[in-house]
């Protein structure tokens, strides 16, 4: 008997394939503390602004792909991501272990996406990372201090 996989635990492994396939795409990775970020990992390469990336996993229902694309609610009704939430959507196909990527303009105000990868665009399109890196523009940090000094 094989145990059905848990809605989070699908999302650790697409989480982890996305990190692998980064890298294997010669990415950076850095991945936020806890899980109320709207992003789960940021990417970055030299000489490009870093980029947020919400990764998802798809589901598969009468040949076309579902993908929730709603803000943890917490029981409220569901609401879409924000501008600046994160900037790249990456949704993972299990059945073909491959990811097709949007960015935030793409799907924005959606709570849901239905793709068809007959219709629209071809999964595997790691080089809208590198153009949405490339087009968005770098503001150096400023430095704060947001601990305590020790005593």
């Amino acid at each position: 008997m094989t145990k059905q996989l848990s809605a989070c635990r699908k999302g650790e492994i697409s989480e982890t394939l996305f990190i692998a396939g980064a890298m294997v795409n010669d990415w950076e990775i850095f991945t936020p503390f806890g899980h109320a970020q709207t992003a789960d990992v940021l990417l970055t390469r030299d000489g490009v602004r870093p980029i947020a990336v919400q990764v998802k996993t798809a589901t598969l229902d009468r040949g076309a792909y579902h993908i929730s694309v709603r803000r943890n609610s917490g029981g409220q009704k569901a609401r879409p991501y924000e501008q600046h939430d994160f900037d790249v959507l990456a949704a993972y196909l299990p059945d073909r272990n491959q990811f097709v990527f949007w960015t935030f303009e793409d799907i924005r105000s959606r709570i849901t996406v239905r793709y068809d990868p007959t219709r629209h665009r071809q999964p595997n399109n790691w080089e809208l990372l590198a153009n949405v890196a490339e087009s968005l523009t770098f503001i150096t940090p400023k430095t704060v201090s947001v601990l305590p000094l020790a005593v």
